[in-house]
């Protein structure tokens, strides 16, 4: 007979945290990720990226998985990237990514824009990359500065009577 397991012992694959050491890897994104990332909910102002409908497949979206093939988070390239009103870039490839909410301030952030970088070198045919990152979003900003992109610019997104302020970054 083995040993009395724990709490801790039966935590499941979903809810451990995963490998941050081993690499990470960008994968199509199927329907069951979609289906999940549909369900996370963030907290305060992440919560505006919270989504009733899972992406398709199909509109540029990406799974970012652990050594391990846990469900880190997504990327996006392209269209889907931009926010509304951004025209596409000649020469550019636009990327956004979303970190799961249950590995956010984990020290991961880093680790995951890197891993979504590569991926969007691979496939962006020596064009620059370019990210939006919202001003109120903080952590968002010191990872895409962290991981070399420059700022270059603002875009506003303009609805009723708010404004969403964006920092354009390249790299």
């Amino acid at each position: 007979m083995g040993p009395d397991r724990t709490a801790a012992d039966r935590q499941t694959k979903e809810t451990a945290m995963p490998d941050p050491v081993g690499p990470l890897r960008v994968t199509e994104l199927t329907i069951e990720d979609g289906l999940d990332i549909a369900m996370w909910r963030t907290p305060g102002p992440w919560a505006v990226e919270d989504s009733l409908t899972a992406p398709r497949p199909d509109e540029g979206y990406w799974a970012v998985r652990s050594s391990d093939d846990q469900l880190l988070g997504y990327c996006c390239f392209g269209e889907k990237a931009r926010p509304v009103g951004l025209p596409a870039k000649p020469g550019a490839l636009d990327v956004a990514i979303g970190l799961a909410p249950q590995y956010a301030g984990q020290g991961m952030s880093r680790t995951f824009a890197k891993a979504v970088l590569e991926h969007g070198r691979s496939v962006s045919e020596g064009r620059i990359l370019r990210t939006a990152v919202a001003e109120w979003n903080a952590v968002g900003r010191h990872t895409t500065e962290a991981t070399g992109f420059q700022l270059v610019g603002r875009h506003e997104v303009k609805g009723g009577r708010t404004t969403m302020p964006y920092f354009l970054y390249e790299i």
